[in-house]
């Protein structure tokens, strides 16, 4: 003990009268304490010491794990692909026997994919416009009322591993070619619902479909069954080749009712109301694309016969395509016999939809910047040629279109 404590102890004895022997035994017992909870601060520290490591410890090793989970959740968001366009239309008519008339369409539609693992991939979309199957456009008007949005696609795509197969289930955008954009068999909007599978290998090509057109309770069912096999290749001066041939058989389509609750449209009726014939096509197509210096000439041609039907039976198209730089140009001259096809999966613009007519169609095009554009189309047309009373149709139509 320090000096001024002994003689600060001395004191108090001398006068409390305490002897130095139990100064002595004091200062024993006190230094024995002092010892004993220095003991216990230092295994305090030590512990302290020991949780401060360890909480270190794990906030380290955590950090990885959080960091490593917020990565694959960006991934994730990063391989969704979202589309979306929004297209707005002004057109005209001049039919006739008929008024002029004048109206504004807009077609708006959004669509994303989402991949589930390496081969397999679903898709959803949905699109304004009505129940009908070869358009999604929605006329303005109608005391500003609120306009329709569908189910446009719902699929389910699978990259067959080790193969150079794909299939498709849900409702999914047409598989089949159609040179040049025709829409001498199918409307551009027509989205089947069934099931689809592709091969593609080298210059060949395979696409096979069965797609539901109308499920009956107490009827048979009508079901288009076919596909398409043709090939792609390139000849000198990268000029390219695309031809093939394809099958379509929409089963018991004889004598059933008008489809999809619209007329006809120039299909013959039996007198019970019903197709006078099915609907079982073959078709040949071929298109070529010629490069030039400010972009490339597509050269296209289309033929359909169907083999259910004794006359009338019969349709084609040829046309021609340019892309230079920001514009395009296009013209194609289509005929479309009465029964050829199914009118209610043709191109819904040339002769207001449906079969029975014949004539032209001029494009053109430019493109503001990749995702604006804008385009004309004008149909030329004669309808009502193979029965009825035949009549000129024309259409002129003006679109912005935006797309992301």
């Amino acid at each position: 003990m320090k000096l001024g404590a002994i003689a600060a102890l001395l004191l108090i004895s001398s006068a409390t009268g305490v002897s130095r022997a139990d100064i002595d035994t004091a200062y024993v017992q006190q230094a024995a304490t002092i010892q004993a909870l220095q003991a216990q601060l230092m295994e305090l520290t030590a512990r302290l010491d020991a949780l401060e490591s360890e909480k270190s410890q794990i906030i380290t090793s955590s950090r990885p794990v959080v960091s490593a989970r917020g990565a694959a959740q960006t991934k994730a968001l990063e391989r969704i692909k979202f589309k979306g366009d929004f297209r707005f239309r002004q057109e005209s008519f001049d039919i006739d026997g008929q008024a002029d008339r004048h109206r504004s369409r807009l077609r708006n539609r959004v669509a994303l994919v989402a991949p589930i693992n390496e081969g397999v991939s679903v898709g959803f979309g949905l699109a304004s416009g009505s129940s009908d199957p070869t358009s999604a456009n929605q006329s303005l008007g109608a005391v500003s009322s609120s306009k329709q949005i569908n189910l446009d696609l719902a699929y389910v795509n699978w990259n067959v591993p080790n193969s150079d197969i794909s299939v498709q289930a849900g409702k999914f955008k047409n598989p089949l070619k159609r040179v040049g954009g025709t829409g001498l068999l199918w409307d551009g909007d027509v989205r089947p619902e069934g099931v689809t599978a592709s091969y593609k290998k080298g210059s060949l090509f395979v696409t096979g479909l069965g797609s539901w057109v109308d499920e009956n309770k107490g009827d048979a069912d009508l079901i288009l069954l076919g596909g398409q096999v043709g090939s792609t290749f390139k000849l000198e001066n990268n000029v390219s080749v695309l031809f093939g041939l394809g099958y379509y058989n929409i089963t018991a389509s004889e004598g059933a009712d008008s489809l999809f609750g619209v007329a006809a449209n120039e299909n013959r009726l039996d007198a019970n109301g019903g197709y006078l014939y099915g609907f079982q096509n073959i078709e040949g197509f071929a298109e070529i694309g010629i490069p030039i210096e400010p972009g490339k000439i597509t050269l296209f041609a289309d033929y359909v016969q169907n083999l259910d039907a004794d006359d009338y039976d019969t349709g084609y198209s040829v046309g021609a395509k340019v892309k230079a730089n920001k514009w395009s140009f296009g013209w194609e001259y289509r005929d479309l016999e009465a029964d050829s096809v199914l009118a209610a999966f043709s191109d819904s613009d040339f002769l207001g939809g449906g079969t029975d007519g014949e004539g032209h169609i001029l494009k053109t095009g430019y493109a503001l910047n990749k995702k604006i554009s804008l385009s004309s189309s004008l149909f030329l047309n004669d309808r009502n040629v193979d029965f009825g009373t035949e009549e000129s149709f024309k259409r002129l139509m003006l679109d912005i279109s935006f797309k992301h």
